[in-house]
């Protein structure tokens, strides 16, 4: 069964782009150009989520603090993307599982979210 990604990103053709690529690379792929309600991302059942970081209403940040502090979405991985040369503090401060800037390669972006999906699942089983 294909992973599920939950890509949040605010530009058009970047949401279509990757949502293409991480198709063809495998994932089941749920865009949105911004970010909705908590109980909307929880009912989508994602492996991972994918967030801008730079999103008009809040910042991709500001919403992995929102995932990680709550039960039902702490152990989901989030994967922050920026063109942002902050990116690795901005993901800091979010607690996310990982970072990626902009621009990047879909292989690497494959491979990240690979990892951090793979890791979590080795968690979960661990427990």
């Amino acid at each position: 069964m294909s992973k599920h990604i939950v890509l949040i990103e605010d530009e058009p053709d970047i949401l279509e782009s990757t949502t293409l690529l991480l198709e063809h690379a495998g994932f089941r792929v749920s865009g949105f150009k911004a970010f909705t309600t908590l109980e909307e991302m929880v009912a989508l059942r994602p492996d991972c989520f994918l967030l801008d970081e730079n999103l008009p209403a809040i910042s991709g940040h500001i919403i992995c603090i929102l995932f990680k502090s709550k039960p039902v979405t702490r152990d989901i991985p989030v994967v922050l993307i920026s063109a942002n040369p902050a990116i690795k503090q901005m993901a800091a401060l979010g607690e996310a599982d990982a970072y990626v800037g902009k621009p990047f390669e879909i292989d690497e972006l494959v491979e990240v979210l690979t990892r951090v999906i793979t890791s979590k699942s080795a968690d979960k089983n661990a427990k």
